[in-house]
């Protein structure tokens, strides 16, 4: 996963552990920059909302940052910019 016109992404210091921080590093291709899109509902209902071409997400379809790193944490926001790595838990909103 890459943003627009920067070259960073999403990295993980190659910590694949609980609670690790996930901040935005220069592209380099290693696995703990790996991430894949999970959406909560993969309902074709929700597909109609439409997608934002420019990012490449649904709009208003909740989903998970999943890392490629052996235990497939998810980036779990707390707050405004702290994001770390946490197992993922059904049915918690973070």
């Amino acid at each position: 996963m890459s943003f627009h016109n920067n070259d960073k992404v999403l990295d993980t210091n190659n910590q694949d552990k609980e609670g690790q921080a996930v901040r935005l590093w220069k592209n380099h291709g290693g696995v703990n920059q790996k991430w894949s899109v999970l959406y909560v509902d993969k309902a074709a209902k929700t597909e109609t909302k439409g997608l934002n071409e420019e990012f490449g997400f649904y709009i208003n379809r909740p989903f998970y940052i999943v890392s490629e790193l052996p235990f497939n944490r998810v980036a779990e926001s707390i707050g405004a910019n702290n994001v770390t790595l946490k197992r993922w838990r059904n049915n918690v909103k973070a």
